[in-house]
């Protein structure tokens, strides 16, 4: 008998997720010959998966030993899947709201390891010229107002090792900090006012304001941001964009703990950024 599962199953999708699988086991680096042996696939079938998921970045060769392994694009889904999803889910009419206000990119972000933040959703600009960064793009923690912001709170022994791996610190511009001192300093008055202005530092002509989102513990485990190009997010703008993200920073961090709590009741009117 057919079920509902049967009836709508793609046997292509589902032999390249079977394919993926495989990857789960040790040593996670395999060869054609290895992968048709393991999933009961045709050689010919495994190399032609392959091949479609390696463009999307799925999978990825070993140019020298032409074995195969998990590539960088799997990361990103994971990291958005475990960081994510009840902060996606929880966040999401805050976003909405605060891009409405501004008019601007949202983007939220969260850390993805020691050495990067991830971009977990975003709300376009409505503008014809905006700024855009897609999900499950990473960002280095020293740059950018959430990356930076995210590194700003961790603790000292982190934001070290941070430095004593990563310098010496990537330049994107001109306004990007490359010294550990001054990039020490930084981090140290994003802490004492709570936000984070980044000013081309990251692309030419973006600016971006970033606000931390606390988790129950007081601990800050994601950014809310605002990107705009310079000269509609130029310092004329900045108080009231400040505000507007420290509100969405506030109201994220009250719903998560509310939710870690088990204190959500019936469903209420959200309430409006004013």
């Amino acid at each position: 008998m057919q079920t509902t599962a049967t009836k709508y199953r793609i046997e292509s999708v589902a032999r390249a997720a079977d394919l993926l699988c495989v990857f789960l086991q040790p040593p996670h680096r395999f060869g054609v010959t290895e992968l048709s042996a393991m999933t009961g696939l045709t050689k010919n079938q495994v190399f032609r998966i392959l091949q479609t998921l390696m463009p999307s970045g799925f999978v990825v060769q070993d140019p020298e030993t032409k074995v195969y392994r998990l590539g960088p694009r799997l990361i990103d889904l994971a990291a958005v899947a475990v960081h994510g999803t009840s902060l996606v889910h929880i966040a999401a009419p805050v976003l909405d709201q605060l891009a409405e206000r501004t008019g601007e990119t949202v983007n939220l972000v969260t850390r993805l390891d020691n050495r990067w933040a991830i971009c977990i959703d975003k709300r376009e600009s409505a503008q014809r010229l905006r700024i855009t960064a897609r999900v499950g793009a990473r960002f280095a923690l020293h740059v950018g107002s959430s990356p930076k912001l995210l590194l700003a709170y961790s603790p000292p022994e982190s934001i070290e090792a941070y430095l004593r791996a990563c310098t010496p610190l990537t330049r994107f511009t001109e306004r990007t900090i490359t010294d550990p001192d001054v990039l020490r300093a930084e981090l140290e008055r994003i802490r004492q006012q709570g936000y984070v202005i980044s000013n081309e530092e990251l692309d030419p002509g973006v600016c971006s304001i970033a606000a931390p989102i606390h988790d129950h513990t007081g601990q800050v485990i994601a950014g809310i941001s605002v990107a705009a190009p310079t000269f509609r997010l130029g310092p004329e703008q900045h108080q009231a964009t400040i505000e507007a993200v420290l509100w969405a920073g506030r109201e994220i961090s009250r719903r998560l703990a509310e939710y870690t709590l088990g204190q959500f009741g019936a469903p209420r009117n959200e309430r409006s950024l004013g």
